[in-house]
């Protein structure tokens, strides 16, 4: 809810995002490449692109 609020966006949307998320995150753990993403998830390339965003700047705060 504090996500929802905070992003202006529904609760309902907000979960869809998360589920959007998990699905890419799973292609790029198991080696797919982006057109492979977009058979699987449905996503168009530049929303496949801004999640890709997303994922290497979590995994360069990481430290190793």
């Amino acid at each position: 809810m504090q996500v929802a609020r905070e992003t202006d966006h529904s609760p309902e949307a907000v979960g869809e995002y998360c589920q959007q998320f998990n699905k890419l995150k799973w292609c790029v753990e198991n080696g797919m490449g982006n057109e492979e993403i977009r058979i699987v998830t449905g996503m168009k390339a530049h929303l496949i692109d801004e999640y890709l965003k997303i994922i290497e700047g979590h995994n360069a705060a990481i430290p190793s």
